[in-house]
């Protein structure tokens, strides 16, 4: 137990902040979870394992043959081969992101809610999202469960840089606010602040962030590179508002 949770553990419980609309994520990301062990399961079957050295070689190779089929095109159809071969490493790199992204309960729950009521462990925090990472060999997340290092809890790479950029108070209403999904009374009774003033501080730190991440998405907008609905969807309201 970190110092946060030993600040809580008297007389609070986290499942009372847990809302409707969590509830509902929760339920999907569960379905996908299931779904995504029954698609690793299926590779597991189809494939057969390989040694090492003779899966660097195949790597190699293939890098080899694109940067072939680059250099070679000349007409249309060449270059729909190349960028069907791009989509293809790109769609491969997203589903292996999502094995990662998945286990961490989607991305508007905390990092400790997922826990299966039926588990078959005891006690029942041993069936806890961070606990079923950490038998599997997966301590990222234990790692940088922490409110000074909540930038190392996101994949992309310019919301890591925004985030990595707050102050360490700003890093840790935004940890226990959206990570823990604690409600500003709570926060502020841990940090010594009233509840007025930590809503005051989260919006001047989201207004922090939403300026830092806007240049990146319009950028991507205009190279016409792909972007996630989120994205597109804040995009769309921020230059609404502009």
């Amino acid at each position: 137990m970190n110092e946060w949770e030993k600040e809580l553990s008297d007389g609070f419980d986290p499942e009372e902040e847990l809302s409707e609309g969590q509830q509902r994520s929760l339920a999907i990301e569960q379905e996908e979870a299931l779904a995504i062990e029954l698609e690793r399961d299926e590779r597991r079957s189809l494939e057969k394992p390989e040694p090492p050295a003779k899966q660097k070689l195949k790597r190699e190779l293939e890098q080899e043959a694109l940067a072939r089929l680059e250099s070679a095109a000349r007409t249309v159809s060449d270059w729909n081969d190349v960028i069907a071969w791009w989509d293809k490493l790109d769609a491969n790199r997203e589903r292996r992101e999502r094995y990662h992204e998945i286990s961490r309960s989607g991305d508007d729950l905390p990092i400790d809610y997922g826990a299966k009521e039926d588990g078959p462990r005891f006690p029942d925090r041993m069936n806890s999202v961070l606990e079923r990472q950490r038998q599997k060999g997966d301590f990222i997340d234990t790692i940088f469960n922490c409110p000074y290092d909540i930038h190392e809890l996101v994949t992309e790479e310019y919301m890591s840089k925004a985030l990595s950029l707050l102050s360490e108070d700003h890093k840790e209403i935004l940890y226990f606010s959206a990570i823990r999904a604690y409600s500003t009374q709570l926060i502020g009774a841990l940090r010594g602040q009233t509840d007025r003033n930590i809503r005051k501080v989260k919006n001047t730190l989201l207004k922090k962030i939403r300026k830092k991440i806007l240049p990146e998405l319009k950028r991507r907008k205009d190279l016409e590179l792909p972007m996630t609905k989120d994205e597109r969807e804040f995009l769309a309201e921020m230059e609404a508002q502009s």
